[in-house]
């Protein structure tokens, strides 16, 4: 009797087992399936995590976005260094009071200064015109222009390039010999050309 007992359930527990046998390939597919989603769902949330962090280390400095998949565009610094100017020649010639024309003892000047420029085809002839400080500054600055237009023409007759020439009318600054004002002085009333390489 015991034996038919023990037979019975035995049997009983191998029905009762034998759905969950069958469909054991089943679950485990879904169960595999389950790990592989929560892996890749761990993955990402890990990553976002990071780049949250990093974000929030960043962002002091300015970078809104500091995760976003952008191409990174590397600026270069152009650093342009000047040399300095260098002064080829310098000539100076001056004025009568109030006058613009050129006298006939500068012109000497102005022809060695003119096969100078041609000689040595400068990147620049500066001619600057000045006053001294008799008279208004208006007047004296449309005065110092006249006499630096003066000399221009003078050395473009000689054979300089007028497309290298640049003209300034100064005024009654940067005097020669510093005066107050309303004072007539020859040294002040000049044009100073200079070309440089």
């Amino acid at each position: 009797m015991k034996k038919y007992l023990l037979l019975t359930a035995l049997l009983t527990s191998t029905v009762a087992f034998s759905p969950a046998f069958a469909n054991d390939g089943t679950a485990l597919s879904q169960k595999k399936k389950t790990i592989e989603e929560h892996r890749a769902y761990q993955y990402e949330f890990d990553r976002d995590e990071q780049c949250q962090g990093y974000a929030f280390g960043v962002k002091r400095l300015g970078i809104t976005d500091a995760c976003g998949k952008k191409e990174e565009v590397v600026v270069e610094e152009v650093v342009v260094v000047e040399e300095p100017v260098q002064i080829l020649n310098e000539y100076v010639v001056y004025f009568d009071l109030n006058k613009s024309t050129i006298r006939d003892a500068d012109k000497d000047i102005l022809n060695k200064a003119a096969s100078e420029i041609v000689l040595y085809s400068p990147s620049d002839v500066l001619i600057a015109g000045y006053t001294d400080t008799k008279g208004s500054a208006d007047y004296n600055e449309k005065l110092s222009a006249k006499r630096a237009n003066a000399v221009s023409n003078y050395l473009n007759g000689l054979g300089v390039d007028n497309s290298v020439v640049d003209e300034a009318a100064l005024g009654e600054t940067n005097l020669a010999v510093p005066t107050e004002d309303g004072v007539k002085m020859q040294e002040n009333r000049r044009v100073q050309i200079q070309f440089v390489r």
